[in-house]
Order: C-alpha cells, then structure tokens, then sequence
C-alpha cells in the first residue's frame, strides 16, 4: 500500500475540500482511471498528535470495511507529508441538517440515522470507538449512502482490560458524553451513542442541542435537560475525576422531552431517551438502538432527501504547488 511516490504524478488535484490542523483535504482525480478520489495530506511531524492521529486512522480505515464507513484506497508517503487517498464522497450531515425544511416527519430522519446505526454497529463488532462523530464528520454520496469518516480520534476498546484507561480530551464538545465530561478515563463505546442521539436531535432542531462555549457551560445544558446527576441515575458518577470539582445548583429533569425536541414524533422522543441518558448502562447500543420500533418501518431503497454537494475553496485545476500547509 505504501509508496515514496507523491501523489502529484498520479492525481489532478482540482480543489480544497477542507482544511484545518491536521493539515488538509484536496479533491482530485486520478489521471489514468479518472475516478474522484479525496486525499487528506498531513505534514509529518515526528511524535506530535497529527503522527498519533495519522496512525490511529490508518489502522480503522485498513481494517474496516463497509458500505457506512469511508474507503481507504492507498497511503502515499512523502519527504515531508503523507497521504491518505480515499473516496471522494460530495457531500456530509451537516450539509443536510442546514439544507432542508422543518417541520418534517420522520422519514429523512429515520433513512440517514438507519445507517449511521449500521456503520457504528459494525465499528464497534470490530472494537473501535470513534469518539468524534459529529455532522461534519458523516459523508453522503450523491445516491444517499452515509458513510462515517475522520477517525484522528479513534481508538480499540479492550473489554476485557478493566484497568485499561482511555484519554477523555476526545470528542468535539458539544457531542462529548457526560462520562467525558466529568473526566472518566474507564468509559465504553457508547460515547459513540451519545454522540449519535445528539446528531439526532438536530434533524428536528436544526441546531445542536447541547451547545456550550465551555465544559462547565457543556454540563450545565445537559443538567438542564436531564437533571442533575445521582447515584440512583447514574451509578458511579460521583467518583468520577471531576466530581465535586464544580458545583452546580439542582436541576430536575424536563417533565416532557416534546419541550426539547418539538418537531420529533413520539417514538423518536423514546429512542432518544435511550441514547441521551447518563448512565451507560441504560443507554442502547448501536445494535439495541436498530431494534427500536423507530426503525421498524421499512427504510426505502431510495433516500428521500439528498443534501447539497459541498463548495469547493478553490477554483479547478489550481496547481498543488501553491497548496501550502504552514
């Protein structure tokens, strides 16, 4: 898989799909084949977190293989950069959370979170927590097929290693779960369920549903909802490493989970209820949360709804060599 080549013999590289710490994602095609590919290059720095990152995502695209996770085609290596050439996927949730209109049923909804069930099912089968989803970080083809992408943050779950310890800076804030929160380092894979029930929300809301400028504020807006934590709820939560840390006034759950997510019909309210909850044990799994009469519907073979492509940043056929990183 690997090669010293660099990509700019193989790829035509037409535009800027992102770009952020880790360096920056590029559409291009391939000359011979002309197919669409996205190529995530990542300037080399020897033990920083992008090195760490890098390594963690080429071991999950390497060993996952699904029609709901992104492909990993090839790993270029370079002096001073390495690529990821993966498949080109035009568009993302965000996209589509932002694009169509409310009120709506349950229908578009149901479709996309079938799938992101599906993809994290199989994920967590193979003992690997993403602890980033987000919108931004779950794609749809041009067909409506979801696929989960960005695994910087991911890691192999060890269950049978109870004194395994696992970094709680993961997640983007406003999906982290409140065992992260609260500083554990001895959490499981439904981080990923949480972060899926939030996700959730937004095809109702349009928004995010817990969005705090900080971790205090992050934990205040879950307070508000639902409620402040106890040992009868949330079992093992007050020897947490931030417990105590911070004091918060008593919150007491909402009465009615409509006030939250008003557009949601009642059996969405009861699966979310399932995956936004404190404690881990009572939140489903992927593979329960597929089993909920949400999805008892047949999911249609056509997406009824496909978002906008994404812009591109840059105008086509810009040369790679004014492509700089720093």
């Amino acid at each position: 898989m690997y090669t010293s080549e660099g990509y700019d013999d193989s790829y035509n590289i037409i535009s800027i799909i992102g770009r952020g710490a880790f360096g920056v994602v590029l559409k291009a095609t391939h000359f011979q084949s002309h197919e669409e590919v996205a190529i995530k290059r990542i300037p080399l720095k020897r033990n920083s977190r992008n090195e760490i990152a890098l390594i963690r995502e080429v071991f999950a695209l390497r060993n996952a293989y699904h029609k709901n996770v992104v492909r990993l085609f090839d790993v270029i290596l370079n002096t001073d950069t390495i690529s990821l050439i993966m498949e080109y996927v035009g568009s993302s949730l965000k996209l589509a959370i932002e694009d169509f209109n409310r009120p709506l049923n349950d229908e578009i909804p149901r479709y996309y979170m079938y799938q992101l069930f599906v993809g994290l099912d199989y994920l967590h089968s193979l003992n690997i927590m993403h602890r980033d989803l987000k919108p931004d970080n779950v794609l749809i083809t041009s067909t409506g097929l979801l696929k989960i992408t960005d695994f910087g943050q991911c890691c192999i779950y060890v269950s049978d290693d109870l004194n395994r310890n696992y970094d709680c800076q993961v997640a983007s804030r406003w999906y982290r779960a409140p065992e992260l929160l609260f500083g554990s380092t001895a959490y499981n894979p439904k981080v990923d369920e949480w972060a899926c029930g939030c996700i959730f929300t937004e095809f109702y809301n349009g928004t995010p549903l817990f969005a705090g400028r900080n971790d205090i504020e992050q934990i205040g807006k879950l307070m508000s909802v639902l409620g402040s934590p106890c040992e009868k709820d949330w079992e093992g939560w007050n020897i947490m490493p931030d417990y105590g840390k911070i004091i918060f006034k008593d919150n007491k759950p909402v009465d009615n989970w409509k006030s939250v997510v008003p557009l949601a019909s009642e059996t969405c309210l009861s699966l979310l209820q399932k995956l936004i909850v404190y404690s881990t044990e009572e939140r489903y799994s992927a593979e329960v949360a597929l089993q909920h009469e949400f999805f008892i519907v047949d999911i249609p073979k056509q997406a009824p709804y496909i978002p906008p492509p994404m812009n591109l940043k840059i105008p086509q056929h810009m040369d790679p060599i004014e492509l700089d990183l720093d």
